[in-house]
């Protein structure tokens, strides 16, 4: 609905082919790793990528002689493509072999639902009277049908405690009934099953984790025994095989050829190996090379410190005020505007940072005085504005004594300064839009909204909103597998929702016309299945609402009971029910929660040990920092992601895992490396 059929077509077709060209380059590859025994993607892989494109252009080429068609595969073409990707198919083994470990206990939870609809049916069915509040007695129970549906309703939660009140209200003694029934069915069996669910896909994880490290390490000591030089060499005392500095950046360069993962500069590649270099031999032993194969998923920038201002300045009495001023005395370098973690800030805390936190407050103040006119009505005197336009041009006052403290590549860095640089331009050009042109006030008013936003910025320089701050961006990234679960199964049952319920829920259809249907009483007409987007939506909130009865019901209604398309109904909405919030959702909940907690524990300084390449690059730092360059070193998500991993998951096999790694284990242990989906027979790495 949102591009013509024109272009759609266009784009799809375009799309197509382009997968169509990887497909054929990835069966080249394939036929030179045979050469060497080896298999770069498995035979169904490729089997499956050609049957989903083949299946494509048949849909596309029938889509363009019948637009109108009502039934398309192509959304699911495009999850079978996605499947072949091999992280996301790792993240499709694991949820089947979730949905397999469930079935013993979803059994138990299906026969207490259906036991308990049962005995509801029988006991409810000829209570034909009324409660006081002009409800059936036996509203929901009226026939085992009914009572199976509202039993399994009840399950979801979605509809408690209203459920309960017909029968609750008639008589008390009926809560005898209920009761066991939710100890059972939502307190104990939901509960296990959220269990069962996030224990296999621990072992899941585990394992792939294993094995990422195993294929790691079986990768990098083979790349070891390739590069080494023939002779030994003495380093830290004893004789041991070696690698070059020249055949190690060799190495770098052709890696880019094949892997993204590379994300260091050639320029910063001697900068890395003189802090992995303790002897200065121009040399890395085994346990070196492990270490520099991990540092290559950090990606290393040197940037000036100081501006020209700042320089021009440098040893006069306006130099000294300005160094009053942005400084807060700290001893020790500067690192400029974002230190590292282990380093302190000289700029936080200072005399002119304390002075922008107090305009921001003032500011926040403001805007509290201006909200209470503007809601209560009452006529703003005419010098708000002024105060309007002062605030709108007194951060670029922040801006530019930053610019003047640092250089621009310095200021740049931080995505703070960017925000800053970005709304402090947008809310002056706004003012001057104001003043010299005829724009609305009330526009220059909704602009410095943005500035509530700089308000949470300022409550970083409290410790504990910082880190906790931190924590979840880091575990927003760590979740990512189970985060593309949970989007995948919303995206399949979408498009499959889409087949069945699109454009047929609205009021005057006259299947629907007659019946008492609480998704028109509640104005849940926005939650449809008339485009993907809209599917998406509407499936999202059942997610994360566990059920949505008015949604249900209105779909089921569509179509009359015990019909192909009424079975297909109920098995669309149980088989999502069970995929995703009673799997997906369970592990993302747990997992997530898991990781906050991992990420809190490896964050505490005294559970963190830090590694001599690590130390040598913070000796590093502070020289350059002394010279006014400022080395920034930035984890890739990947390595951040397989190193928390590795903490949660195979902490209990890294003894042995050391034992069998030789000198590589630790090192393996702790900077996990690319990770488990860089296996060998996967992507021929």
């Amino acid at each position: 609905p949102f591009l013509p059929y024109g272009y759609c077509l266009i784009i799809e077709y375009a799309l197509l082919g382009i997968i169509l060209a990887r497909v054929l380059m990835a069966a080249k590859l394939q036929t030179f790793f045979r050469g060497v025994n080896l298999t770069y993607r498995s035979n169904l892989a490729m089997v499956i990528d050609y049957a989903m494109i083949l299946l494509g252009f048949c849909d596309a080429f029938y889509f363009s002689f019948f637009p109108s068609a009502k039934i398309r595969v192509a959304p699911f073409i495009r999850f079978g493509l996605a499947v072949t990707v091999p992280w996301v198919n790792d993240v499709v083994r694991s949820f089947v072999q979730v949905s397999k470990s469930i079935v013993t206990i979803g059994v138990f939870l299906l026969g207490t639902v259906v036991i308990f609809a049962w005995v509801a049916a029988m006991i409810f069915d000829d209570l034909g009277e009324k409660d006081e509040y002009g409800m059936n007695v036996n509203q929901g129970f009226e026939n085992f049908g009914n009572s199976l549906y509202t039993m399994f309703v009840t399950m979801t939660t979605a509809i408690l405690p209203d459920v309960m009140i017909p029968s609750y209200e008639h008589n008390r003694i009926f809560l005898f009934f209920w009761m066991p029934f939710y100890l059972l069915a939502v307190c104990i069996f939901t509960q296990v099953i959220l269990a069962t669910v996030y224990s296999q896909y621990g072992d899941q994880v585990t394992e792939r984790v294993k094995q990422g490290h195993k294929n790691r390490l079986s990768g990098i000591r083979l790349a070891f025994d390739t590069l080494r030089t023939p002779d030994k060499l003495t380093k830290h005392g004893k004789q041991e095989d070696v690698v070059r500095f020249d055949q190690f950046v060799a190495l770098v360069q052709m890696l880019r050829n094949f892997s993204g993962y590379s994300l260091i500069d050639e320029q910063y590649l001697r900068v890395c190996f003189e802090a992995l270099d303790d002897d200065k031999s121009e040399s890395l032993n085994a346990q070196e090379f492990v270490d520099m194969c991990a540092v290559l998923q950090t990606k290393f920038y040197v940037t000036k410190r100081d501006s020209w201002v700042r320089e021009q300045l440098e040893g006069s009495a306006c130099g000294g005020l300005f160094e009053r001023a942005m400084s807060n005395g700290a001893e020790g370098p500067d690192f400029g505007c974002c230190p590292p973690a282990w380093a302190e800030s000289k700029f936080s805390g200072s005399l002119f940072d304390k002075m922008m936190n107090v305009i921001l407050g003032m500011n926040v103040v403001w805007m509290v005085v201006q909200s209470v006119y503007d809601l209560n009505d009452i006529p703003e005197p005419s010098w708000f504005f002024t105060i309007d336009m002062i605030f709108s041009f007194g951060y670029t006052l922040e801006v530019a004594m930053k610019l003047c403290w640092w250089s621009f590549e310095e200021y740049w860095v931080s995505n703070d300064n960017r925000f800053d640089f970005v709304t402090t331009m947008v809310l002056a050009g706004a003012g001057i839009a104001v003043l010299c042109f005829n724009v609305s006030r009330d526009f220059l008013r909704l602009l410095n909204l943005l500035r509530l936003v700089r308000l949470l910025k300022a409550l970083n320089n409290i410790p504990a909103y910082e880190e906790t701050v931190a924590t979840i961006c880091r575990m927003i990234t760590t979740c990512g597998d189970v985060l593309v679960m949970n989007m995948l199964m919303i995206y399949l049952w979408s498009a499959w929702g889409l087949q069945l319920f699109g454009g047929q829920l609205f009021e005057s259809n006259p299947i629907l016309k007659d019946q008492d249907l609480a998704y028109f009483e509640s104005h849940y007409q926005v939650y449809n299945f008339n485009d993907m987007g809209l599917a998406m939506v509407s499936m999202f909130f059942v997610t994360i609402t566990n059920w949505n009865a008015p949604l249900v019901d209105a779909t089921l209604a569509l179509y009359r009971h015990f019909t192909f398309d009424w079975y297909m109904s109920c098995a669309f909405w149980l088989t999502f029910y069970v995929g995703s919030p009673l799997i997906a959702f369970n592990v993302f909940t747990a997992f997530s929660i898991d990781v906050f907690c991992k990420i809190e524990e490896m964050s505490d300084p005294e559970n963190f040990k830090k590694s001599d390449v690590e130390r040598n690059l913070e000796k590093m730092q502070a020289e350059m920092a002394e010279t006014g360059w400022i080395l920034h070193i930035q984890e890739s998500s990947e390595l951040q992601r397989e190193k928390i991993y590795a903490a949660m998951f195979a902490e209990e096999d890294k003894d042995g895992d050391n034992a069998n790694e030789g000198s590589g284990g630790d090192a393996a242990g702790e900077d996990a490396g690319p990770g488990p989906e860089q296996k060998v027979q996967e992507d021929g790495r």
